[in-house]
Protein backbone atom coordinates (compact mmCIF):
# COMPACT_ATOMS: atom_id res chain seq x y z
CA UNK A 1 0.00 0.00 0.00
CA UNK A 2 3.03 2.29 0.41
CA UNK A 3 4.48 4.13 -2.57
CA UNK A 4 7.88 4.70 -0.97
CA UNK A 5 9.68 2.44 1.53
CA UNK A 6 12.76 3.64 3.36
CA UNK A 7 14.78 0.74 4.75
CA UNK A 8 17.43 0.73 7.44
CA UNK A 9 17.29 -3.06 7.86
CA UNK A 10 19.31 -5.49 5.73
CA UNK A 11 17.85 -8.62 4.14
CA UNK A 12 14.29 -7.38 3.72
CA UNK A 13 12.60 -7.88 0.35
CA UNK A 14 10.08 -5.30 -0.91
CA UNK A 15 7.81 -6.09 -3.89
CA UNK A 16 8.19 -4.00 -7.02
CA UNK A 17 4.51 -2.97 -6.90
CA UNK A 18 2.08 -2.37 -4.07
CA UNK A 19 -1.45 -3.77 -3.86
CA UNK A 20 -2.78 -0.86 -5.93
CA UNK A 21 -0.39 -1.61 -8.78
CA UNK A 22 1.78 1.45 -8.12
CA UNK A 23 5.55 1.16 -8.38
CA UNK A 24 7.24 1.00 -4.99
CA UNK A 25 10.34 3.15 -4.64
CA UNK A 26 12.82 1.69 -2.16
CA UNK A 27 15.54 3.78 -0.54
CA UNK A 28 18.03 2.01 1.71
CA UNK A 29 20.60 3.44 4.08
CA UNK A 30 22.14 3.23 7.53
CA UNK A 31 21.46 6.81 8.67
CA UNK A 32 17.96 6.55 10.13
CA UNK A 33 17.72 10.28 10.81
CA UNK A 34 18.44 11.00 7.14
CA UNK A 35 15.89 8.39 6.05
CA UNK A 36 13.29 9.92 8.38
CA UNK A 37 13.97 13.36 6.88
CA UNK A 38 13.58 11.92 3.38
CA UNK A 39 10.34 10.22 4.45
CA UNK A 40 8.99 13.55 5.63
CA UNK A 41 9.81 15.16 2.28
CA UNK A 42 8.04 12.39 0.35
CA UNK A 43 5.00 12.44 2.65
CA UNK A 44 4.72 16.23 2.30
CA UNK A 45 4.53 15.69 -1.47
CA UNK A 46 1.54 13.40 -1.03
CA UNK A 47 3.13 9.94 -1.13
CA UNK A 48 2.29 7.06 1.17
CA UNK A 49 5.52 6.42 3.02
CA UNK A 50 6.75 3.60 5.27
CA UNK A 51 9.95 3.76 7.30
CA UNK A 52 11.48 0.46 8.48
CA UNK A 53 14.28 0.44 11.05
CA UNK A 54 15.46 -1.32 14.16
CA UNK A 55 13.94 0.06 17.32
CA UNK A 56 17.34 1.10 18.66
CA UNK A 57 18.13 3.03 15.47
CA UNK A 58 14.69 4.60 15.30
CA UNK A 59 15.08 5.90 18.85
CA UNK A 60 18.28 7.65 17.77
CA UNK A 61 16.33 9.71 15.20
CA UNK A 62 14.09 11.38 17.78
CA UNK A 63 14.56 14.92 16.49
CA UNK A 64 13.43 14.07 12.97
CA UNK A 65 10.51 12.01 14.27
CA UNK A 66 9.37 14.94 16.39
CA UNK A 67 9.46 17.22 13.34
CA UNK A 68 7.36 14.72 11.36
CA UNK A 69 4.73 14.73 14.09
CA UNK A 70 4.63 18.52 14.32
CA UNK A 71 4.01 18.74 10.57
CA UNK A 72 1.08 16.33 10.79
CA UNK A 73 2.50 13.86 8.27
CA UNK A 74 0.69 10.50 8.31
CA UNK A 75 3.80 8.34 8.08
CA UNK A 76 3.87 4.75 9.38
CA UNK A 77 7.18 3.55 10.82
CA UNK A 78 7.92 -0.10 11.53
CA UNK A 79 10.25 -0.66 14.48
CA UNK A 80 11.99 -4.06 14.55
CA UNK A 81 12.61 -4.94 18.19
CA UNK A 82 15.67 -7.20 18.30
CA UNK A 83 16.28 -9.62 21.17
CA UNK A 84 19.15 -8.89 23.49
CA UNK A 85 22.37 -10.83 23.31
CA UNK A 86 25.37 -11.19 25.62
CA UNK A 87 26.70 -7.80 26.64
CA UNK A 88 23.67 -5.88 25.27
CA UNK A 89 22.17 -3.51 27.87
CA UNK A 90 18.55 -4.18 28.78
CA UNK A 91 17.59 -0.68 27.63
CA UNK A 92 18.66 -1.59 24.06
CA UNK A 93 17.03 -5.02 23.77
CA UNK A 94 13.50 -6.12 22.95
CA UNK A 95 10.81 -3.47 22.89
CA UNK A 96 12.58 -1.26 25.47
CA UNK A 97 14.03 1.22 22.91
CA UNK A 98 10.66 1.43 21.12
CA UNK A 99 8.90 2.40 24.34
CA UNK A 100 11.29 5.32 24.79
CA UNK A 101 9.50 6.91 21.82
CA UNK A 102 6.42 7.24 24.00
CA UNK A 103 7.15 10.88 24.83
CA UNK A 104 6.90 11.82 21.13
CA UNK A 105 3.50 12.70 19.61
CA UNK A 106 3.40 9.45 17.63
CA UNK A 107 0.90 6.65 17.98
CA UNK A 108 2.59 3.38 19.00
CA UNK A 109 1.04 -0.06 18.44
CA UNK A 110 2.67 -3.23 19.81
CA UNK A 111 2.23 -6.32 17.62
CA UNK A 112 2.29 -9.82 19.08
CA UNK A 113 2.73 -12.02 15.99
CA UNK A 114 3.18 -11.98 12.23
CA UNK A 115 -0.53 -11.80 11.43
CA UNK A 116 -1.17 -9.31 14.21
CA UNK A 117 1.62 -7.09 12.91
CA UNK A 118 0.14 -7.12 9.41
CA UNK A 119 -3.31 -6.12 10.67
CA UNK A 120 -1.93 -3.41 12.93
CA UNK A 121 0.04 -2.01 10.01
CA UNK A 122 -3.24 -1.56 8.10
CA UNK A 123 -4.86 -0.01 11.17
CA UNK A 124 -1.93 2.37 11.67
CA UNK A 125 -2.05 3.50 8.05
CA UNK A 126 -5.77 4.28 8.19
CA UNK A 127 -5.48 6.04 11.57
CA UNK A 128 -2.44 8.07 10.50
CA UNK A 129 -4.13 9.34 7.36
CA UNK A 130 -7.37 10.13 9.18
CA UNK A 131 -5.76 12.00 12.07
CA UNK A 132 -2.48 13.33 10.73
CA UNK A 133 -0.75 11.65 13.66
CA UNK A 134 2.14 9.40 12.55
CA UNK A 135 2.22 5.85 13.94
CA UNK A 136 4.89 3.32 14.87
CA UNK A 137 4.13 -0.40 14.69
CA UNK A 138 6.54 -2.42 16.83
CA UNK A 139 7.39 -5.92 15.56
CA UNK A 140 9.19 -8.14 18.07
CA UNK A 141 11.84 -10.65 17.16
CA UNK A 142 13.05 -13.29 19.57
CA UNK A 143 15.82 -15.84 19.80
CA UNK A 144 13.35 -18.43 18.48
CA UNK A 145 12.45 -18.48 14.78
CA UNK A 146 8.75 -17.71 14.33
CA UNK A 147 6.62 -18.35 11.26
CA UNK A 148 2.90 -17.91 10.64
CA UNK A 149 1.05 -18.36 7.33
CA UNK A 150 -0.70 -15.12 6.40
CA UNK A 151 -2.55 -13.88 3.33
CA UNK A 152 -1.45 -10.59 1.82
CA UNK A 153 -4.19 -7.95 1.88
CA UNK A 154 -6.07 -7.69 -1.39
CA UNK A 155 -6.56 -4.55 -3.42
CA UNK A 156 -10.28 -4.67 -2.63
CA UNK A 157 -9.59 -4.70 1.11
CA UNK A 158 -7.17 -1.79 0.90
CA UNK A 159 -9.51 0.23 -1.29
CA UNK A 160 -12.32 -0.24 1.21
CA UNK A 161 -10.07 0.56 4.16
CA UNK A 162 -7.94 3.37 2.72
CA UNK A 163 -10.04 4.65 -0.15
CA UNK A 164 -7.75 3.52 -2.96
CA UNK A 165 -4.40 4.92 -4.11
CA UNK A 166 -3.51 8.33 -2.74
CA UNK A 167 -3.92 10.97 -5.46
CA UNK A 168 -0.93 13.03 -6.53
CA UNK A 169 -0.39 16.14 -4.44
CA UNK A 170 -2.45 14.81 -1.51
CA UNK A 171 -2.12 17.55 1.14
CA UNK A 172 -1.03 16.67 4.69
CA UNK A 173 -3.58 17.57 7.40
CA UNK A 174 -1.43 20.27 9.01
CA UNK A 175 0.62 20.80 12.17
CA UNK A 176 -0.01 18.64 15.20
CA UNK A 177 -0.66 20.06 18.66
CA UNK A 178 -2.44 18.65 21.72
CA UNK A 179 -5.90 19.61 20.49
CA UNK A 180 -5.23 18.13 17.09
CA UNK A 181 -3.66 14.97 18.58
CA UNK A 182 -6.90 14.27 20.42
CA UNK A 183 -8.20 13.02 17.08
CA UNK A 184 -5.77 10.07 17.22
CA UNK A 185 -7.77 7.89 19.67
CA UNK A 186 -10.93 8.30 17.62
CA UNK A 187 -9.11 7.64 14.35
CA UNK A 188 -7.48 4.51 15.85
CA UNK A 189 -10.79 3.13 17.15
CA UNK A 190 -12.47 3.82 13.82
CA UNK A 191 -9.71 2.05 11.88
CA UNK A 192 -9.95 -1.03 14.12
CA UNK A 193 -13.72 -1.20 13.75
CA UNK A 194 -13.46 -0.83 9.98
CA UNK A 195 -10.88 -3.60 9.69
CA UNK A 196 -13.08 -5.89 11.77
CA UNK A 197 -16.09 -5.15 9.56
CA UNK A 198 -14.07 -5.97 6.44
CA UNK A 199 -12.18 -9.06 7.65
CA UNK A 200 -13.95 -10.38 10.74
CA UNK A 201 -10.70 -10.09 12.71
CA UNK A 202 -11.31 -8.14 15.88
CA UNK A 203 -8.73 -5.67 17.16
CA UNK A 204 -8.87 -3.21 20.03
CA UNK A 205 -6.50 -0.99 21.97
CA UNK A 206 -6.41 -3.75 24.57
CA UNK A 207 -7.34 -7.43 24.58
CA UNK A 208 -8.97 -9.07 27.57
CA UNK A 209 -9.58 -12.73 28.42
CA UNK A 210 -12.12 -13.51 29.76
CA UNK A 211 -14.55 -10.64 29.25
CA UNK A 212 -15.87 -10.95 32.84
CA UNK A 213 -14.18 -9.56 35.95
CA UNK A 214 -11.67 -11.78 37.76
CA UNK A 215 -10.08 -11.65 41.19
CA UNK A 216 -6.48 -11.80 39.89
CA UNK A 217 -5.11 -10.61 36.57
CA UNK A 218 -1.99 -10.67 34.40
CA UNK A 219 -1.04 -7.66 32.26
CA UNK A 220 1.53 -7.43 29.47
CA UNK A 221 2.29 -6.05 26.03
CA UNK A 222 3.38 -7.59 22.74
CA UNK A 223 4.34 -11.24 22.63
CA UNK A 224 4.51 -11.48 26.45
CA UNK A 225 0.93 -10.24 26.77
CA UNK A 226 -0.21 -12.64 24.05
CA UNK A 227 1.42 -15.56 25.84
CA UNK A 228 -0.39 -14.71 29.07
CA UNK A 229 -3.71 -14.50 27.20
CA UNK A 230 -2.99 -17.95 25.80
CA UNK A 231 -2.44 -19.44 29.25
CA UNK A 232 -5.64 -18.13 30.83
CA UNK A 233 -7.69 -21.10 29.61
CA UNK A 234 -5.35 -23.54 31.39
CA UNK A 235 -5.27 -21.49 34.59
CA UNK A 236 -9.04 -21.24 34.76
CA UNK A 237 -9.40 -24.96 34.08
CA UNK A 238 -7.20 -25.50 37.14
CA UNK A 239 -9.71 -23.54 39.25
CA UNK A 240 -8.01 -20.14 39.42
CA UNK A 241 -10.16 -17.03 38.93
CA UNK A 242 -7.56 -15.39 36.70
CA UNK A 243 -7.76 -13.13 33.67
CA UNK A 244 -5.25 -11.44 31.39
CA UNK A 245 -5.01 -8.13 29.56
CA UNK A 246 -2.71 -7.39 26.65
CA UNK A 247 -2.12 -3.70 25.94
CA UNK A 248 -2.02 -3.13 22.17
CA UNK A 249 -1.85 0.68 22.01
CA UNK A 250 1.09 2.15 23.90
CA UNK A 251 0.21 5.57 22.53
CA UNK A 252 -2.51 6.72 22.89
CA UNK A 253 -2.43 4.80 26.18
CA UNK A 254 -5.89 3.43 27.06
CA UNK A 255 -5.66 4.19 30.79
CA UNK A 256 -9.40 4.51 31.42
CA UNK A 257 -10.14 1.27 29.55
CA UNK A 258 -7.53 -0.65 31.55
CA UNK A 259 -8.90 0.58 34.88
CA UNK A 260 -12.40 -0.42 33.81
CA UNK A 261 -11.14 -3.90 32.89
CA UNK A 262 -9.13 -4.43 36.10
CA UNK A 263 -10.74 -2.36 38.86
CA UNK A 264 -12.44 -5.35 40.51
CA UNK A 265 -9.23 -7.40 40.68
CA UNK A 266 -7.64 -7.97 44.09
CA UNK A 267 -4.13 -8.55 42.72
CA UNK A 268 -2.46 -7.75 39.40
CA UNK A 269 0.89 -8.87 38.00
CA UNK A 270 2.49 -6.75 35.28
CA UNK A 271 5.11 -8.62 33.27
CA UNK A 272 7.41 -6.81 30.85
CA UNK A 273 10.78 -7.20 29.18
CA UNK A 274 11.69 -3.50 29.24
CA UNK A 275 13.79 -3.16 32.38
CA UNK A 276 14.43 0.14 34.16
CA UNK A 277 16.75 -0.97 37.02
CA UNK A 278 16.93 2.41 38.80
CA UNK A 279 13.26 3.30 38.33
CA UNK A 280 10.51 2.36 40.75
CA UNK A 281 9.00 -0.06 38.20
CA UNK A 282 8.98 -0.93 34.53
CA UNK A 283 7.26 1.41 32.05
CA UNK A 284 4.01 -0.56 31.86
CA UNK A 285 3.73 -0.81 35.65
CA UNK A 286 4.23 2.95 35.92
CA UNK A 287 1.49 3.61 33.36
CA UNK A 288 -0.91 1.21 35.08
CA UNK A 289 -0.36 2.71 38.52
CA UNK A 290 -0.78 6.21 37.12
CA UNK A 291 -4.08 5.19 35.53
CA UNK A 292 -5.37 3.82 38.84
CA UNK A 293 -4.22 6.99 40.62
CA UNK A 294 -6.28 9.05 38.15
CA UNK A 295 -9.29 6.84 38.73
CA UNK A 296 -8.90 7.05 42.50
CA UNK A 297 -8.88 10.87 42.32
CA UNK A 298 -11.92 10.96 40.02
CA UNK A 299 -10.16 12.22 36.89
CA UNK A 300 -12.48 12.94 33.95
CA UNK A 301 -13.33 9.94 31.72
CA UNK A 302 -12.02 7.48 34.32
CA UNK A 303 -14.30 5.13 36.26
CA UNK A 304 -14.37 5.94 39.95
CA UNK A 305 -12.64 3.37 42.19
CA UNK A 306 -12.38 3.14 45.96
CA UNK A 307 -9.09 1.27 46.10
CA UNK A 308 -6.08 0.26 44.01
CA UNK A 309 -5.41 -3.49 43.60
CA UNK A 310 -2.15 -4.95 44.84
CA UNK A 311 0.19 -4.62 41.83
CA UNK A 312 3.31 -6.75 41.40
CA UNK A 313 5.91 -5.90 38.76
CA UNK A 314 7.96 -8.56 36.98
CA UNK A 315 10.80 -8.35 34.46
CA UNK A 316 11.78 -11.04 31.98
CA UNK A 317 15.48 -11.17 31.18
CA UNK A 318 16.42 -10.30 27.59
CA UNK A 319 17.99 -13.73 27.14
CA UNK A 320 15.13 -15.68 28.71
CA UNK A 321 11.98 -16.94 27.02
CA UNK A 322 8.72 -16.99 28.95
CA UNK A 323 7.53 -20.49 29.85
CA UNK A 324 4.11 -21.66 30.98
CA UNK A 325 5.65 -22.62 34.32
CA UNK A 326 6.49 -18.94 34.82
CA UNK A 327 2.79 -18.10 34.51
CA UNK A 328 2.04 -20.77 37.12
CA UNK A 329 4.56 -19.14 39.45
CA UNK A 330 3.03 -15.68 38.93
CA UNK A 331 -0.46 -16.96 39.72
CA UNK A 332 0.87 -18.74 42.82
CA UNK A 333 2.57 -15.50 43.88
CA UNK A 334 -0.67 -13.51 43.59
CA UNK A 335 -2.59 -16.10 45.56
CA UNK A 336 -0.08 -15.72 48.42
CA UNK A 337 -1.62 -12.32 49.27
CA UNK A 338 0.79 -10.07 51.19
CA UNK A 339 3.36 -12.86 51.40
CA UNK A 340 3.87 -12.64 47.64
CA UNK A 341 6.67 -10.66 46.04
CA UNK A 342 5.90 -7.17 44.76
CA UNK A 343 8.87 -7.22 42.37
CA UNK A 344 10.56 -10.19 40.77
CA UNK A 345 12.65 -11.25 37.79
CA UNK A 346 12.43 -14.19 35.41
CA UNK A 347 15.78 -15.39 34.16
CA UNK A 348 17.76 -12.89 36.20
CA UNK A 349 18.97 -12.88 39.79
CA UNK A 350 17.87 -16.17 41.41
CA UNK A 351 17.28 -14.33 44.70
CA UNK A 352 14.52 -12.29 42.99
CA UNK A 353 12.91 -15.24 41.20
CA UNK A 354 9.48 -16.71 41.90
CA UNK A 355 8.86 -20.21 43.16
CA UNK A 356 5.80 -22.14 42.10
CA UNK A 357 4.45 -25.63 42.68
CA UNK A 358 4.84 -28.22 39.90
CA UNK A 359 1.76 -28.29 37.69
CA UNK A 360 0.64 -31.41 35.80
CA UNK A 361 0.56 -31.31 32.01
CA UNK A 362 -3.01 -30.90 30.75
CA UNK A 363 -4.11 -30.87 27.11
CA UNK A 364 -5.58 -27.58 25.94
CA UNK A 365 -8.11 -26.96 23.20
CA UNK A 366 -5.45 -26.22 20.55
CA UNK A 367 -3.48 -28.87 18.67
CA UNK A 368 0.11 -28.70 19.92
CA UNK A 369 2.99 -30.60 18.34
CA UNK A 370 6.74 -30.61 18.80
CA UNK A 371 9.13 -32.03 16.25
CA UNK A 372 12.79 -32.45 17.24
CA UNK A 373 15.61 -32.50 14.70
CA UNK A 374 19.39 -32.50 15.19
CA UNK A 375 19.86 -29.44 12.92
CA UNK A 376 18.26 -26.00 13.01
CA UNK A 377 17.73 -25.76 9.24
CA UNK A 378 15.79 -29.04 9.27
CA UNK A 379 13.60 -27.83 12.15
CA UNK A 380 12.92 -24.54 10.33
CA UNK A 381 12.01 -26.31 7.09
CA UNK A 382 9.80 -28.87 8.84
CA UNK A 383 8.08 -26.24 10.95
CA UNK A 384 7.32 -23.85 8.11
CA UNK A 385 6.07 -26.64 5.83
CA UNK A 386 3.90 -28.11 8.60
CA UNK A 387 2.31 -24.74 9.36
CA UNK A 388 1.52 -24.04 5.70
CA UNK A 389 0.21 -27.51 4.88
CA UNK A 390 -1.95 -27.82 8.00
CA UNK A 391 -3.48 -24.43 7.29
CA UNK A 392 -4.19 -25.41 3.69
CA UNK A 393 -5.40 -28.99 4.26
CA UNK A 394 -7.67 -28.34 7.26
CA UNK A 395 -8.42 -24.61 7.03
CA UNK A 396 -6.67 -23.94 10.35
CA UNK A 397 -4.86 -20.95 11.82
CA UNK A 398 -1.30 -22.04 12.59
CA UNK A 399 1.94 -20.70 13.98
CA UNK A 400 5.31 -22.29 14.57
CA UNK A 401 8.37 -21.41 16.65
CA UNK A 402 11.78 -23.02 16.23
CA UNK A 403 14.01 -22.98 19.29
CA UNK A 404 17.11 -24.70 20.59
CA UNK A 405 16.36 -27.21 23.34
CA UNK A 406 18.23 -27.38 26.62
CA UNK A 407 20.28 -30.45 27.39
CA UNK A 408 17.76 -31.64 29.97
CA UNK A 409 15.16 -31.84 27.17
CA UNK A 410 17.47 -33.85 24.92
CA UNK A 411 19.12 -31.02 23.02
CA UNK A 412 18.75 -30.46 19.30
CA UNK A 413 16.25 -28.07 17.75
CA UNK A 414 12.49 -28.19 18.17
CA UNK A 415 9.71 -26.74 16.08
CA UNK A 416 6.63 -26.10 18.21
CA UNK A 417 3.48 -26.04 16.11
CA UNK A 418 0.13 -24.78 17.37
CA UNK A 419 -3.02 -25.10 15.24
CA UNK A 420 -6.61 -24.10 16.00
CA UNK A 421 -9.72 -22.64 14.41
CA UNK A 422 -8.97 -19.28 16.00
CA UNK A 423 -5.60 -17.51 15.83
CA UNK A 424 -3.18 -19.28 18.18
CA UNK A 425 -1.93 -16.94 20.87
CA UNK A 426 1.54 -16.62 22.27
CA UNK A 427 4.94 -17.62 20.97
CA UNK A 428 6.16 -19.43 24.08
CA UNK A 429 6.76 -23.16 24.25
CA UNK A 430 3.51 -25.11 24.75
CA UNK A 431 2.80 -26.20 28.31
CA UNK A 432 1.54 -29.62 27.16
CA UNK A 433 2.02 -31.44 23.85
CA UNK A 434 -0.48 -33.63 22.09
CA UNK A 435 2.17 -34.94 19.70
CA UNK A 436 5.95 -35.33 19.97
CA UNK A 437 7.94 -36.46 16.92
CA UNK A 438 11.67 -37.22 17.12
CA UNK A 439 13.90 -37.81 14.08
CA UNK A 440 17.13 -38.74 15.87
CA UNK A 441 17.21 -41.60 18.37
CA UNK A 442 20.15 -39.97 20.19
CA UNK A 443 17.77 -37.24 21.39
CA UNK A 444 15.90 -39.81 23.47
CA UNK A 445 19.11 -40.89 25.16
CA UNK A 446 20.46 -37.46 26.09
CA UNK A 447 17.60 -36.02 28.13
CA UNK A 448 13.88 -36.00 28.80
CA UNK A 449 12.36 -35.00 25.46
CA UNK A 450 8.95 -36.19 26.73
CA UNK A 451 8.77 -33.82 29.71
CA UNK A 452 5.92 -31.79 28.11
CA UNK A 453 3.90 -34.73 26.76
CA UNK A 454 0.28 -34.58 27.92
CA UNK A 455 -1.66 -37.65 29.05
CA UNK A 456 -3.13 -39.43 26.04
CA UNK A 457 -0.53 -37.87 23.75
CA UNK A 458 1.35 -39.42 20.84
CA UNK A 459 5.08 -40.11 20.51
CA UNK A 460 6.75 -40.67 17.13
CA UNK A 461 10.10 -42.47 17.42
CA UNK A 462 12.57 -43.04 14.54
CA UNK A 463 12.94 -46.61 13.36
CA UNK A 464 13.44 -48.72 10.26
CA UNK A 465 11.32 -51.54 11.66
CA UNK A 466 8.05 -52.33 9.88
CA UNK A 467 6.35 -54.46 12.52
CA UNK A 468 4.76 -53.13 15.70
CA UNK A 469 6.56 -55.60 17.98
CA UNK A 470 9.90 -54.72 16.40
CA UNK A 471 9.25 -51.02 16.88
CA UNK A 472 8.32 -51.57 20.53
CA UNK A 473 11.45 -53.62 21.17
CA UNK A 474 13.59 -50.62 20.11
CA UNK A 475 11.84 -48.15 22.43
CA UNK A 476 13.98 -47.25 25.51
CA UNK A 477 12.54 -48.55 28.80
CA UNK A 478 11.91 -45.11 30.30
CA UNK A 479 9.77 -44.17 27.29
CA UNK A 480 7.84 -47.43 27.71
CA UNK A 481 7.10 -46.38 31.28
CA UNK A 482 5.95 -42.92 30.13
CA UNK A 483 3.74 -44.43 27.44
CA UNK A 484 2.17 -46.81 29.97
CA UNK A 485 1.66 -44.27 32.76
CA UNK A 486 0.36 -41.45 30.53
CA UNK A 487 -1.74 -43.67 28.23
CA UNK A 488 0.32 -42.40 25.31
CA UNK A 489 0.31 -43.75 21.76
CA UNK A 490 3.61 -44.78 20.19
CA UNK A 491 4.33 -44.60 16.46
CA UNK A 492 7.41 -45.75 14.59
CA UNK A 493 8.38 -43.75 11.52
CA UNK A 494 11.31 -43.55 9.10
CA UNK A 495 12.89 -40.08 8.80
CA UNK A 496 14.59 -39.04 5.58
CA UNK A 497 18.30 -39.71 5.21
CA UNK A 498 20.47 -37.17 7.11
CA UNK A 499 22.26 -36.17 3.89
CA UNK A 500 19.08 -35.61 1.86
CA UNK A 501 18.84 -31.86 2.51
CA UNK A 502 16.83 -29.78 4.96
CA UNK A 503 13.66 -29.41 2.86
CA UNK A 504 13.44 -33.13 2.06
CA UNK A 505 13.93 -34.03 5.72
CA UNK A 506 11.29 -31.44 6.58
CA UNK A 507 8.88 -32.94 4.05
CA UNK A 508 9.22 -36.36 5.70
CA UNK A 509 8.37 -34.72 9.05
CA UNK A 510 5.24 -33.18 7.54
CA UNK A 511 3.89 -36.57 6.47
CA UNK A 512 3.82 -37.78 10.07
CA UNK A 513 2.51 -34.41 11.31
CA UNK A 514 -0.46 -34.75 8.95
CA UNK A 515 -1.04 -38.35 10.02
CA UNK A 516 -1.21 -37.23 13.66
CA UNK A 517 -3.46 -34.27 12.84
CA UNK A 518 -5.80 -36.34 10.67
CA UNK A 519 -6.49 -38.62 13.66
CA UNK A 520 -7.62 -35.66 15.81
CA UNK A 521 -11.35 -35.23 15.16
CA UNK A 522 -11.51 -31.92 17.00
CA UNK A 523 -9.01 -30.57 14.49
CA UNK A 524 -10.25 -31.93 11.19
CA UNK A 525 -13.91 -30.85 11.56
CA UNK A 526 -15.03 -33.66 9.26
CA UNK A 527 -12.34 -33.13 6.62
CA UNK A 528 -10.41 -36.18 5.49
CA UNK A 529 -6.89 -36.29 4.15
CA UNK A 530 -5.49 -39.17 2.13
CA UNK A 531 -1.99 -39.90 0.87
CA UNK A 532 -2.64 -38.24 -2.47
CA UNK A 533 -3.67 -34.99 -0.79
CA UNK A 534 -0.56 -35.11 1.41
CA UNK A 535 1.75 -35.54 -1.57
CA UNK A 536 0.07 -32.74 -3.52
CA UNK A 537 -0.07 -30.26 -0.64
CA UNK A 538 3.57 -30.76 0.39
CA UNK A 539 4.84 -30.54 -3.20
CA UNK A 540 2.88 -27.31 -3.75
CA UNK A 541 4.18 -25.84 -0.48
CA UNK A 542 7.77 -26.59 -1.54
CA UNK A 543 7.24 -24.90 -4.90
CA UNK A 544 6.06 -21.74 -3.17
CA UNK A 545 9.23 -21.56 -1.08
CA UNK A 546 11.28 -20.36 -4.05
CA UNK A 547 13.07 -21.32 -7.24
CA UNK A 548 16.00 -22.89 -5.38
CA UNK A 549 13.69 -25.30 -3.53
CA UNK A 550 11.27 -26.06 -6.38
CA UNK A 551 13.43 -28.93 -7.81
CA UNK A 552 12.83 -31.00 -4.65
CA UNK A 553 9.05 -30.46 -4.71
CA UNK A 554 8.19 -33.81 -6.33
CA UNK A 555 10.56 -35.98 -4.25
CA UNK A 556 9.52 -34.04 -1.16
CA UNK A 557 5.86 -34.80 -1.83
CA UNK A 558 6.68 -38.49 -2.22
CA UNK A 559 8.66 -38.55 1.03
CA UNK A 560 5.74 -36.95 2.85
CA UNK A 561 3.39 -39.53 1.39
CA UNK A 562 5.64 -42.37 2.53
CA UNK A 563 5.74 -41.01 6.08
CA UNK A 564 1.97 -40.57 6.05
CA UNK A 565 1.34 -44.13 4.87
CA UNK A 566 4.20 -46.20 6.25
CA UNK A 567 4.26 -45.32 9.96
CA UNK A 568 3.60 -48.17 12.37
CA UNK A 569 1.56 -47.79 15.55
CA UNK A 570 2.23 -49.97 18.56
CA UNK A 571 -1.09 -51.48 19.73
CA UNK A 572 -2.27 -50.49 23.18
CA UNK A 573 -2.39 -54.14 24.17
CA UNK A 574 1.35 -54.43 23.51
CA UNK A 575 2.05 -51.44 25.75
CA UNK A 576 -0.23 -52.68 28.55
CA UNK A 577 1.39 -56.11 28.78
CA UNK A 578 4.97 -54.75 29.01
CA UNK A 579 5.30 -55.27 32.77
CA UNK A 580 9.05 -55.84 33.02
CA UNK A 581 10.01 -53.03 30.66
CA UNK A 582 7.73 -50.54 32.44
CA UNK A 583 9.10 -51.46 35.88
CA UNK A 584 12.64 -51.10 34.59
CA UNK A 585 11.83 -47.77 32.94
CA UNK A 586 10.36 -46.32 36.12
CA UNK A 587 13.77 -46.54 37.74
CA UNK A 588 14.89 -43.79 35.35
CA UNK A 589 14.19 -40.35 36.81
CA UNK A 590 12.99 -39.13 33.40
CA UNK A 591 9.95 -41.38 33.55
CA UNK A 592 8.56 -39.56 36.56
CA UNK A 593 9.53 -36.01 35.59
Amino acid sequence: MSQRVLLAVDGMEVPAQNAFGDRVVVEQGTDVAALAKRAAQAAAEGERVALVARATDLASARAELARIAMRGLGIVAHAIAEPGGPGVPSCESGIAPALTLGDLPWGILLAASVGDGLDLSLVARRAAEDSGCPFVVVHERSHAHHAEPVVAPSRELLEALLGGPRPAGYPPPGPTDRAFAERAPFALASAMRELEALTGRRHDVLERVPAADTSIALVGVGALGDSMLADVERQRAAGHDVGAVRVVAWRPFPGARIVKALHRALAITVLENADRPLAANGPLSVQLKAAFADALTWAPDYPGVGRIPRIASGIVSARRELDASDVDAMVHNMLADERGRRTFTIGGDPAAALDGPPVPRVRGSAFTLRGIAPRRDVAVAAGELSAVVLASAFGLRTRVAVRALADDEGGGFAFDLVAARERPRGVHAPHALRVLVVSDAATLERGNALSRLAPGGLVGVPTRARAADAVWSEVPPWIKAVAFDRSARVLGWAPAAPDSGAWLQGAAFVGLVLAAAAADRSLTAGRSVDAGVVEREVAEALRRVGADVAPVAEPGGRLARESFEAHVEVPRATIDREDDGVRLGRRDARAGA
